[in-house]
């Protein structure tokens, strides 16, 4: 009588092997795709943020560039400065003007005018605010950052007619003078990361007053 035969049920090492190696490649490639759908997260994160940031800060423009005022404003020292007056060949180039409809939500005993001055320092574009439209110092402003990471600013003042690259066009109360606003006023930010970006203003018709 011949002996029965013993059968084993199990897996060679060579199969073991293989299918170690098929695992390794999954995990590999599951690995892979976590960590490409992670850094796309991340990046979408990153540039959703900056671009809330922008929108933002040219939605703080286009707020004060709405509510403009034409009226002049006195320096610490008396003299008048301009409704709106713009420098920007200077090492810190700057807009300053004076808009409307100031918050007052505690209902105090002032005025809606409020003095602003736009500057660019350090590739970070500021807003400064001053606490009353007159007789306010320089350096008594309070001065909040708008948005990071720009390159330079350019502002463009339409008269009706042409261009200009500053404002106001004279000193004195001649045509064009310190009393009145231009038709529109045209921004330019270059960006770190996004380039130039480039906002127009509508903001009066005071070509008609200008031939009065």
């Amino acid at each position: 009588m011949k002996p029965l035969k013993r059968f084993h049920n199990g897996f060679t090492l060579i199969e073991v092997l293989v299918a170690m190696a098929i695992m390794a490649l999954i995990g590999a490639g599951a690995m892979s795709i976590l960590n490409s759908a992670t850094r796309t997260s991340d990046k979408i994160r990153i540039d959703g943020s900056r671009l809330n940031e922008v929108q933002r800060a040219f939605l703080f423009i286009s707020n004060d560039m709405q509510q403009l005022s034409v009226r002049q404003v006195r320096d610490e020292y008396g003299e008048k400065v301009p409704s709106m007056k713009s420098d920007l060949q200077s090492s810190a180039p700057f807009i300053r003007l004076t808009r409307l409809g100031r918050r007052n939500p505690a209902q105090l005993n002032r005025s809606n005018l409020e003095h602003l001055v736009y500057t660019l320092e350090d590739k970070v574009l500021l807003r400064t605010s001053y606490t009353f439209a007159d007789g306010m110092a320089e350096n008594m402003g309070l001065k909040r950052p708008v948005l990071k990471d720009v390159e330079s600013m350019k502002i463009s003042f339409f008269d009706g007619e042409s261009w200009h690259d500053y404002w106001p066009l004279s000193d004195d109360g001649s045509e064009g003078g310190p009393q009145l606003l231009p038709v529109a006023v045209k921004m330019s930010l270059e960006l770190t990361d996004y380039g130039i970006i480039e906002r127009l203003y509508a903001i009066s018709d005071k070509v008609s007053e200008k031939k009065t």
